[in-house]
């Protein structure tokens, strides 16, 4: 995780220029902020002319409009997309539901949520709001890196946080990503609109993840944190891919065991493949609500909970690789053998299972179904990424690709 630099930021103190930015992250270590420079009222470019005949007052344009006063609320300001998402009352933001988003306090913006669509939605309001072009953010480490993204993507300047040379890179690709909406999509995208503020995609409302669909792309982040980034939810594990559609947020608390018994260890910048690979049955405890949506109380519930695998992209295409061997009958053991050593223990495998066939079935029909379901259930073993067969007891795992250093962006981001 990039560090923040806001030790490098001055509090402002009496005196100081109003132009000058208060450092977001000290005021309330607790909050998540953005915040904006002020216009300067009495700088000469906001002073009106004065003329030089003696008594006479300083002409106004027949259609000049009286100045808005600093950190006056604007509501018109707010742009479209912003009222269509959140509910305002005054200067506080709401969900649907009633919990708080975000608030304003005059030239900025707090929230103690990291959900993506309340930062793009301050960012929203930030740029409609910033007579410079500059902003700064401050809180938690997710929140500066991921405001500081938002804020990159449609053309703000971010103080308070020092990006990495891979997200510097990830915002390069989304710019570049951009470019490729219609000049239609362009006409409709009015400025400010919360969808300007993201890569196609958005994160809210992708579709769930189907079992052993395999998902892949850039490894941009990964970690234990609330639900949707809500505070409100039960901790869970999120992991953040660069698709070719936009960063695609996965979740399940599984995800955290699939990292740490990933046989490639991939790290931050990475292709990866991650795919749910089956269920376990759990009994979680669940929040119980009255017709208010107020938790009053909680109950045992009986549900699944996903199995996940996550590879790096390229030792999931070794597999891929091995395991069409390994379907392919017209391929000999130590044909197949020779071109992937690994695939020695699969074959010992399919072998007491085409004698424990012979031993159970004494119709042929059943004796090839049998062996050709095992078969099959082991190459899908070998393409998802699983441990191989031992070649024998206690034999020692072919990984086919070496494993990295073992602490390399291994271990969660937060």
């Amino acid at each position: 995780m990039a560090k923040s630099n806001d030790e490098n930021s001055e509090a402002a103190t009496p005196g100081k220029k109003p132009t000058e930015v208060v450092n977001a992250a000290t005021e309330d270590p607790k909050s998540n902020v953005i915040q904006w420079v002020v216009a300067d009222a009495e700088s000469s470019s906001a002073k009106p002319k004065r003329d030089k005949r003696v008594g006479t007052a300083p002409r106004k344009s027949a259609d000049e409009k009286p100045k808005e006063k600093a950190g006056e609320s604007r509501s018109s300001r707010v742009p479209d997309s912003v009222h269509e998402r959140f509910i305002q009352i005054g200067d506080n933001f709401y969900f649907p539901d009633g919990a708080e988003a975000f608030r304003r306090e005059q030239n900025r913006l707090t929230t103690r949520s990291e959900n993506a669509v309340v930062i793009q939605s301050m960012v929203a309001v930030a740029r409609e709001e910033s007579a410079k072009g500059v902003v700064e953010v401050g809180g938690t480490d997710f929140f500066k890196k991921e405001a500081w993204f938002a804020a990159s993507l449609v053309g703000l300047r971010v103080e308070g946080y020092q990006p990495t040379e891979f997200e510097r890179e990830r915002l390069v690709r989304a710019l570049a990503a951009r470019r490729g909406v219609t000049p239609r999509d362009r006409e409709q995208e009015a400025p400010g609109e919360l969808k300007s503020a993201a890569p196609k995609g958005d994160r809210s409302e992708e579709r769930p993840l189907n079992t052993n669909e395999l998902i892949t792309g850039k490894l941009v982040d990964h970690g234990p944190a609330p639900y949707k980034h809500n505070p409100k939810e039960t901790m869970s594990y999120f992991v953040r891919v660069e698709t070719e559609r936009g960063d695609r947020d996965i979740w399940g608390v599984g995800l955290e065991r699939a990292f740490r018994h990933s046989l490639s260890n991939p790290g931050i910048g990475d292709e990866i493949g991650i795919r749910a690979i089956g269920k376990e049955a759990v009994t979680v405890q669940a929040a119980t609500r009255d017709a208010s949506g107020r938790e009053i109380g909680r109950e045992e519930l009986d549900t699944h909970r996903n199995q996940w695998s996550v590879e790096r992209k390229e030792f999931l295409d070794q597999r891929q690789d091995m395991a069409a061997v390994f379907r392919d009958r017209s391929i000999s053991e130590s044909e197949g053998v020779k071109r992937h050593a690994g695939l020695e223990g699969s074959y010992r495998k399919l072998e007491m299972g085409q004698a424990h066939a012979v031993e159970q079935y004494n119709s042929n029909t059943h004796r090839t179904q049998f062996v050709d379901h095992l078969r099959e259930y082991l190459a899908k073993s070998i393409e998802y990424g699983q441990p191989l067969e031992p070649a024998r007891p206690n034999a020692r795992e072919d990984r086919t690709l070496e494993p990295r250093e073992p602490d390399r962006d291994y271990h969660p981001t937060r």
